[in-house]
């Protein structure tokens, strides 16, 4: 039997399972006929697990055990603000876990069941696993899924982990609007230098992506994107409007009863639907405040953009900077592809449109398809069927933000280890020495960002050496190897050795506290803050300059036993240290006379001794 390979559309709001066999692409259809599949689990009070639409409609007699949006929480701390803010929505109860994971309380058979992200998305998996196989006659374990370009590692881990325990062996996770873009040059036919954009607005997040085709080969130039909009937070904004007519006008709360808020909520994304064809519709309210059985709430298309427009320009904010980034003009985009449900809002096709100057869009005609199409095309790439024979069409993914780290003399600065844009899968090596005798432990403390001061970018975790035999400064080397799979997933490697002493430490790439918010911004903070990054660089210079040559002075004192003699200078140096290490930019002027003071009581006893271990190129102070 064949060992099919099929492309996997996990989204927020709808799932979709395609296969590219005997030339074509074809969407598979549940187990009711449909072509996508709500990411919707219902557990039933007498202990039945219900998928998709079926699962969906359910929910209205029990809310609290209808789960939805997933994706939302996946590989999130429980404090995150982005997950805090769509609690507020979530009819279905929502706890921390003793490591601060979100954890979602159901009750079946008076069993409150506690279910995390992933195995939630375990369930979702194993049953388009079972709509597969079903349609297909034959067992199907291998797959490509899509995730949005702005997922995080933890969020990547957890798909593909999540995956594993259904049963699927993932060949990629192949970001969603890179999908698009592939979908649409099978469908093209493309063969001089072109280059795309893609608008990629589902239910749940945004991606937006340049891309540049050369014959076989297309390579994501920039990615942007906010894994906390979409099609949901447009619905948000006609549920808090709802919410404010009831509240001001018949004086009731909905949000204290959990079916209100989720009936609220369907009728919401269904005038949503409705306003992206036509100028009018009414939201009609039966039997949910006592005394007034019937309520009609009256909307404009007008009035619906004009709440969300705040939301519908985000994107267009995003899109430009992504360009920015990619250094592309407007002009040289010679396509814009749209996908995800949402680009049927008129409004949104006229902003993107207006943006490029009046240019056509090129829309899909099954725009919550199309992100399943791609990645059923990448997975043919990856059978050895014969069914699923296909021309290649080379992918080449880039990271979105910089990684580094900082060095060990506590300036702060940034060492960019693998840049932004930098095409994927990539490694980098890169040594470290000690800088002060007895260091034995070096601390690599990892970070994703733009900003020099490493402080002001996302932390991600620490990389940890121990045990380490001392040794004078500058003479033991460290070091760091960095690597990401083609799913975008870090592992770093540190190794030292001195005096035949070596270790190794492998640990994968997780998120820290910081939200997709303050992601997304990293790139505008860091060219609005371009001058003080500058500053900031110039005066870490002058820090690690002082500190590296108090550690000199006092080093060299110990090695040559004369620290009895010179014991003040030997006292001086090892305060002075100290207090550098506590200096901050404003500190500069500062800075500098402390190391002219250093300099004047200390260099007759460097050159008389011929001190080793001083600091290395320090040329930069006559410069600067």
């Amino acid at each position: 039997m064949d060992d099919l390979v099929i492309g996997i559309d996990l989204g927020t709001t709808n799932s979709c399972v395609s296969l590219y066999t005997k030339g074509r692409t074809k969407i598979l259809e549940n187990e009711i006929g449909g072509r996508i599949t709500p990411s919707f689990i219902y557990f039933t009070p007498d202990g039945e697990i219900v998928i998709g639409e079926h699962g969906k409609n359910m929910s209205v007699h029990k809310p609290e055990n209808g789960i939805y949006e997933m994706k939302r929480l996946v590989g999130r701390q429980f404090d995150d603000p982005q997950l805090q803010e769509s609690l507020k929505y979530f009819p279905f109860k929502v706890t921390a876990s003793s490591s601060n994971f979100p954890l979602v309380s159901v009750k079946q058979k008076s069993v409150i069941l506690k279910k995390s992200p992933q195995e939630l998305y375990t369930v979702l998996l194993k049953a388009l696993k079972k709509y597969t196989e079903e349609k297909l006659k034959q067992t199907v374990n291998k797959a490509v899924i899509t995730v949005p370009a702005y997922f995080n590692v933890a969020q990547r881990e957890t798909t593909l982990e999540a995956a594993k325990d259904a049963g699927f062996t993932v060949l990629k996770l192949l970001n969603e609007p890179t999908a698009a873009a592939l979908a649409y040059y099978s469908e093209n036919d493309i063969e001089e230098t072109h280059r795309s954009l893609v608008y990629d607005l589902g239910g749940g997040t945004f991606d937006v992506a340049v891309l540049e085709k050369r014959f076989e080969k297309i390579e994501v130039i920039c990615v942007a994107g906010d894994t906390q909009l979409g099609g949901h937070d447009i619905d948000t904004c006609l549920l808090n409007y709802v919410y404010r007519v009831l509240r001001s006008q018949y004086g009731y709360d909905p949000e204290a009863d959990p079916d209100d808020k989720r009936i609220l909520r369907n009728k919401c994304e269904n005038a949503k639907k409705d306003l992206s064809t036509v100028e009018n519709t009414v939201i009609g309210i039966n039997g949910m405040v006592s005394k007034h059985p019937k309520i009609k709430i009256s909307l404009t298309k007008g009035e619906f953009e004009a709440m969300a427009d705040h939301l519908f320009k985000k994107t267009i904010v995003i899109l430009d900077k992504c360009l920015q980034s990619s250094k592309i003009s407007k002009g040289s985009i010679q396509e814009i592809i749209l996908c995800g449900g949402s680009t049927r809002i008129p409004k949104i096709q006229k902003l993107v449109s207006d943006y490029f100057d009046g240019k056509e869009l090129n829309k899909f005609v099954h725009p919550d398809e199309c992100v399943a199409e791609g990645a059923a095309l990448q997975a043919a790439m990856f059978s050895m069927s014969e069914k699923q024979k296909i021309d290649e069409l080379r992918m080449v993914d880039v990271l979105p933000l910089s990684i580094g780290t900082s060095d060990h003399s506590l300036c702060h600065d940034m060492s960019f280890l693998i840049k932004r844009g930098t095409k994927l899968p990539t490694s980098v090596t890169r040594d470290f020495v000690n800088t002060e005798t007895d260091e034995t432990t070096f601390t690599f403390d990892i970070y994703e960002g733009e900003r020099l001061d490493i402080r002001k970018n996302r932390y991600l975790g620490e990389v940890l050496l121990s045990d380490i035999e001392s040794a004078p400064p500058y003479q033991k080397k460290v070091t760091l190897t960095l690597l990401i799979d083609q799913n975008g997933i870090l592992t770093i490697e540190a190794s030292e050795t001195f005096r035949n002493n070596s270790k190794t430490v492998k640990v994968n790439y997780t998120r820290g506290d910081r939200s997709d918010r303050e992601i997304q911004n990293s790139l505008l903070d860091a060219a609005e803050n371009q001058k003080n990054d500058e500053k900031f660089i110039r005066f870490v210079r002058y820090k690690r300059y002082l500190i590296q040559y108090c550690v000199g002075v006092t080093c060299n004192l110990d090695e040559k036993m004369l620290t009895d003699r010179y014991k003040e200078l030997y006292n001086f140096c090892k305060v002075t240290k100290k207090m550098a290490e506590t200096l901050e930019m404003n500190d500069e002027v500062r800075t500098k006379e402390m190391i002219a003071e250093c300099e004047r009581r200390c260099e007759s006893i460097v050159t008389m001794y011929d001190f080793s271990y001083m600091p290395r190129d320090f040329g930069f102070l006559k410069i600067l």
